[in-house]
């Protein structure tokens, strides 16, 4: 169960998963019925778990979910929908960017100033590649928009499935494979080569957007969620985020150098 902030959020949700039932009802968990407008309720699922991105199994199936999810294309119009539209993600990553350095004071008591102006010098140069880029734009689809672990539920019958669809939006599929990458490659310890072997569908992405995994997204979205923390929980989330985001600039060139390798094949 889960509360929409808007009502148009509501009715965005309701309207792909009745889409979404009539096309790939393996997708999603049924919704029920609520006499509250903003409320999403689904069925309940008992002894049901997120996946984990750590296991090769949960990897496999949850890409292969994304790449059923994108091909709905093929059997409707998204771009029909009301409360679907697209945006650049361009741009949101350079005002994630913009937002981040902006409050560089607030982090140093957290991290050194080095490793803040890593994550700022990775930000930067990946920003401005992405900005070069040329490519022929692809098919249009519905992208689920929130591609983290937990949005992908091994229910109670053993299958996985998708859930909390609230930033769900219209775009490329490439860019929701881009994305799902940034939330694998840590668990993975960022093993590029690893990932695009275990998983030969990645093949179908476009290898020019490879620059968009240069820009350390988890990062920065996550210092930003942690520095508005109320204390107590700000405390207890930064015993993870320290930890990971020091973890995370020690791969950095080598991911970075991996993506060029990768790129050039």
């Amino acid at each position: 169960m889960k509360r929409a902030k808007q009502l148009e959020i509501a009715e965005k949700v309701r309207g792909i998963h009745r889409q979404l039932g009539r096309l790939e009802p393996s997708l999603i968990l049924p919704l029920m019925k609520s006499d509250d407008e903003y409320l999403i309720v689904q069925v309940w699922q008992e002894g049901s778990h997120s996946a984990n991105f750590a296991h090769e199994k949960d990897r496999k199936e949850s890409l292969k979910l994304l790449n059923t999810l994108h091909e709905t294309h093929k059997k409707t119009t998204w771009q029909r929908m009301p409360g679907l539209h697209t945006y650049s993600q361009l741009l949101k990553w350079q005002m994630r960017h913009m937002r981040f350095k902006s409050r560089r004071n607030e982090f140093r008591a957290f991290l050194t100033k080095e490793e803040i102006d890593q994550i700022l010098h990775y930000s930067e140069k990946s920003l401005q590649l992405i900005a070069l880029e040329d490519i022929s734009e692809k098919e249009i689809t519905l992208l689920h928009g929130d591609v983290v672990h937990h949005n992908f539920l091994w229910c109670s019958d053993g299958k996985l499935r998708l859930i909390d669809f609230d930033l769900a939006h219209l775009g490329e599929a490439d860019d929701e494979y881009i994305l799902w990458l940034h939330r694998v490659l840590p668990a993975i310890d960022y093993d590029l080569g690893k990932i695009f072997a275990e998983l030969p569908e990645l093949k179908r992405l476009d290898k020019r957007k490879l620059h968009r995994l240069k820009y350390p997204n988890e990062l920065l979205r996550e210092w930003l969620f942690a520095v508005d923390l109320p204390l107590d929980q700000q405390l207890i989330f930064l015993d993870y985020l320290v930890p990971f985001t020091k973890r995370a600039l020690t791969y950095w060139p080598k991911l970075w150098y991996d993506i060029d390798r990768m790129m050039k094949k």
